[in-house]
């Protein structure tokens, strides 16, 4: 049977892909124009703390212990089988404990920040931290009603309640960042966090309506078993946060506030086209963690060895294109001041190609809460061998330290790793598997690393472009036929 267009159309697929990408540029064609108004209000030194804020933000969800994540994978578990009584146990074992994850959040998110300030440096400080602390604490509410809408498939409900609250935000940014600073854009993330939450469980109230907030529905037993996979997740949480977002701060203590706002500005582009893959990886997620709620392991397969080589050819061509302009991007955008060096921006943009190429592994193994333990550990490991490696090479080679150690990392605790699992994870579920789809990182990664060795990194854009078109070309020559057995993501 084809697959009709207007059924394509009207999916929850197509909805949450298409609003997920209006969500996303909107965002970002703003920020273009917001970066350099608020740096017309704000000094550098400023917009550096205000992204450091920002990161941390991220950091303090693994004081979540995961069980939000886990919610995410186990209701769409649950909404596969009916199980209304299930669904509404592992929300409010999760509910009650975010309270007591909210109440440690704040005073650790204060002194975390707090520490990292030398005294003077930046007006209201104090006031700052403390704003953004509240806006840390009340996150973990967002963050589980944010995971049962995503778990019903309808990530386009999720995705335009957070349009409505950052068209909110950018019109507060231009009224109130003008006359009072940073300190204004503190305040402006606690009000929309707020208005996330309420809005948030008003969505969630509707799509289902059995799911009420008593202490009657709590079960310590269902804590438990969110607790005891959750602290997996929050693991890799940890790992993810060490491995994506600590650079900020490393840069912060070595390098300056200033830093911070040129290392961000330089892989600006590099985040947006992340961002990009991100978005569309992860609206199939509730669709995996269904079919594995349904047993559909050979869907899975399918969905698995078409999306990895596809997804991988468009990443490098997207990458490499984002190298050989990213020096004009910056200087059209900011000016050239901001933009810290070639090698850097090549060097950081084949770290996110293999970063996210990680994702389409993650993408089934998470949803299907596979060997959670190992996977963590492993993430774990990998965010500290790579610490360990920007400590020793920090005084030799500079900031190019950072994504170099992140390569390395990458790519035997991350890539190579993660190839393994998928093997292990059809192996497991009886279907039969084979892919040799590892090397091309391999070899890419070899010839970067020789490349920057020999002073000739320029070159490296040009190569990736070509490889990119060439693994493209073929894998559509090759699997164009199976790209209608996915036609079950429309249903």
């Amino acid at each position: 049977m084809e697959i009709k267009s207007k059924a394509i159309f009207k999916s929850d697929l197509s909805k949450s892909i298409s609003s997920g990408y209006l969500l996303f540029f909107i965002n970002n064609i703003v920020a273009l124009f917001l970066t350099p108004y608020m740096l017309q209000f704000i000094s550098k030194e400023e917009y550096g703390l205000y992204i450091l804020c920002v990161d941390f933000l991220a950091w303090v969800s693994f004081m979540e212990f995961g069980t939000n994540k886990v919610v995410e994978s186990k209701a769409g578990h649950l909404i596969a089988n009916k199980d209304d009584d299930g669904l509404n146990k592992t929300f409010n074992a999760s509910f009650f404990f975010q309270i007591i994850v909210a109440a440690f959040i704040f005073p650790f998110f204060y002194f975390l920040l707090n520490s990292g300030i030398k005294e003077n440096q930046i007006q209201h400080v104090e006031i700052i931290i403390i704003l953004f602390s509240v806006s840390a604490a009340l996150s973990v509410f967002k963050n589980l009603y944010s995971a049962i809408i995503i778990s019903s498939k309808k990530v386009h409900l999720d995705n335009k309640i957070k349009l409505f609250n950052n068209i909110l935000n950018y019109a507060l940014i231009l009224l109130l960042v003008p006359y009072i600073g940073v300190a204004g854009l503190a305040v402006i993330n606690v009000l929309t966090v707020i208005l996330l939450i309420v809005r948030s469980k008003y969505r969630v109230d509707s799509l289902f309506p059995k799911i009420q907030v008593k202490t009657a529905f709590f079960e310590k037993e269902e804590l438990k078993s969110l607790f005891s996979m959750g602290m997996y997740f929050s693991l890799g949480s940890i790992a993810t946060l060490l491995l994506m977002k600590i650079d900020s701060y490393i840069i912060s203590i070595d390098f300056g506030f200033e830093q911070v706002a040129f290392f961000y500005i330089t892989i600006k582009l590099f985040l947006l086209t992340q961002k990009i893959f991100q978005m569309f990886l992860n609206n199939l997620r509730p669709y995996v963690a269904q079919l594995y709620g349904g047993n559909e392991y050979d869907k899975i397969h399918s969905l698995y060895c078409i999306i990895t080589p596809i997804s991988f050819a468009l990443l490098a061509f997207s990458i490499s294109v984002g190298m050989l302009i990213n020096k004009l991007f910056v200087s059209i955008w900011v000016g050239d001041s901001f933009f810290l060096s070639t090698e850097f921006s090549v060097l950081f943009g084949f770290w996110i190609l293999l970063e996210t190429h990680t994702l389409t592994a993650r993408l089934i193994l998470i949803p299907s809460l596979y060997k959670i333990k190992s996977l963590a550990i492993m993430r774990l490991i990998e965010a500290g061998v790579r610490i360990i490696f920007i400590m020793i090479f920090i005084k030799l080679l500079g900031i190019n330290s950072l994504p170099i150690s992140s390569i390395i990392a990458c790519l035997f605790l991350g890539v190579i790793f993660f190839s393994f699992q998928m093997k292990k994870y059809f192996f497991d579920h009886e279907v039969n598997f084979s892919s040799n789809f590892v090397f091309f990182p391999i070899i890419l990664s070899i010839i970067i690393i020789a490349l920057y060795f020999m002073n000739s990194i320029y070159l490296f854009p040009y190569i990736l472009l070509i490889c990119s078109i060439f693994i493209g070309v073929a894998t559509i020559i090759k699997s164009w036929k199976e790209f209608k057995t996915l036609k079950f993501l429309i249903k």
